[in-house]
């Protein structure tokens, strides 16, 4: 399920270019694909996309991705409510040791 809350997503987003850690906002992840390009595009934050490769991982690709996003080691990430890919993505962001923070809780 995708989280829809515009103004809850940029208000969550916002922050994050403002603070010391601005390079987090162009390499978090996190489920709100249209929402987060257009308040990138809007804030005109550079935007790194990672797409699931279903042909080569089938059902996997959504973790693999995650892997993959997780390889550039991002200063953050802000999750939003989501599916038990989300929740692949924050357990394995902690387990690095870079913050996560819960949105719409």
């Amino acid at each position: 399920m995708d989280y829809n809350d515009r103004e809850r997503i940029w208000a969550k987003l916002d922050p994050c270019q403002a603070s010391r850690h601005g390079p987090a906002a162009r390499r978090f992840a996190q489920e709100c694909r249209a929402h987060r390009r257009l308040w990138a595009e809007a804030r005109k934050v550079t935007q790194i996309s990672f797409k699931p490769n279903w042909t080569k991982h089938a059902k996997a690709a959504p973790f693999r991705r995650n892997d993959e996003m997780l390889s550039v080691m991002p200063a953050g990430l802000i999750a939003f409510p989501g599916s038990g890919i989300t929740g692949n993505l924050a357990d394995k962001t902690r387990r690095l040791g870079i913050p996560v923070w819960r949105a719409g809780d």
